[in-house]
């Protein structure tokens, strides 16, 4: 999935209501605060289900708790936030494409022929990413973000920056593969790079595009404001209402984040991601045996 806002924003969200959650271990707290980036990163990388566990198993065995253990901790919990994001929104943009591909199809074909082509999820991404960079990062106002982030920028110097921040990006892909390759093998470190690695296939055109002067069919055909993101979902409502300053107790986001009373995309998906890292609270403090369910 492209859409990093969404699943930044599941994270940043989750860890607002997070910080008011008084049945969470304080340490769940701590160290979402404390080591924020490392959260982030992990609200970023796939195949939680296959590390989660592992990282929470750890620290419930009370393997050296140090910094470098804090920091692994914080990438399992924004690993939760990535998961929750992925089993939802994956599914709603793949209707959402696919409604969009079908009424264009239909018309294509009673005009001069069938389209060709499959449905975008970039552009429903497109549509959804720069929505929470609106409603929860404030369109750049808040933290970590600033308001030129999808800024349109048509100068040739603006061009060229782009393209020198797509080489950083390539860059810091390789650089985090490993610092030291293994030389008496390179090969094979070649072969592992070259198949784990990916492409920046991010259009930031299209994201600047559609900050900038969103299309009102496409916002209703892609549901941005019906089907993925209310304020009127109860756990949005809290998140927003906690952003702004105000304050939540336990019982108010156990009942914001139950199932069922979250109609859209985002608030199912930061409603989920609550209740499982009440659950891998529940598993560390030694409340249950159970470990969160994670896996996609």
């Amino acid at each position: 999935m492209s859409d990093m806002l969404v699943h930044w924003a599941v994270f940043d969200d989750m860890r607002r209501i997070a910080a008011h959650d008084t049945s969470l271990l304080p340490v769940i707290n701590e160290v979402m605060d404390e080591q924020v980036e490392f959260a982030r990163l992990g609200a970023l990388s796939r195949g939680g289900n296959k590390w989660i566990r592992h990282v929470l198993n750890q620290w419930r065995d009370g393997c050296n708790q140090d910094e470098l253990a804090h920091r692994k901790l914080a990438f399992a919990l924004g690993g939760i936030a990535h998961y929750a994001a992925d089993v939802v929104m994956k599914k709603l943009m793949s209707e959402k494409a696919r409604a969009d591909w079908n009424e264009a199809h239909a018309a294509m074909q009673s005009s001069r022929g069938a389209k060709d082509g499959k449905p975008s999820i970039r552009e429903v991404s497109a549509y959804y990413d720069t929505y929470v960079f609106r409603k929860v990062y404030m369109a750049g106002d808040e933290e970590p973000f600033n308001d030129f982030l999808c800024a349109a920028n048509e100068t040739g110097p603006g061009k060229a920056l782009e393209a020198f921040v797509r080489s950083l990006f390539q860059r810091a892909l390789l650089s985090s593969h490993t610092f030291a390759p293994d030389c008496e093998h390179i090969d094979n470190w070649f072969e592992t790079l070259f198949s784990k690695i990916q492409p920046l296939y991010v259009d930031i055109e299209l994201y600047t595009r559609v900050f900038a002067n969103p299309d009102p069919a496409k916002m209703e055909t892609y549901g941005v404001e019906t089907d993925f993101y209310t304020d009127m979902d109860p756990v949005i409502k809290l998140a927003r209402k906690v952003h702004a300053g105000s304050a939540a107790t336990a019982d108010v986001i156990e009942s914001a984040i139950a199932e069922e009373v979250n109609t859209t995309g985002y608030g199912r998906s930061l409603a989920l991601s609550m209740r499982r890292l009440r659950d891998a609270s529940a598993f560390l403090a030694g409340m249950s045996d159970a470990e969160p369910d994670v896996k996609q």
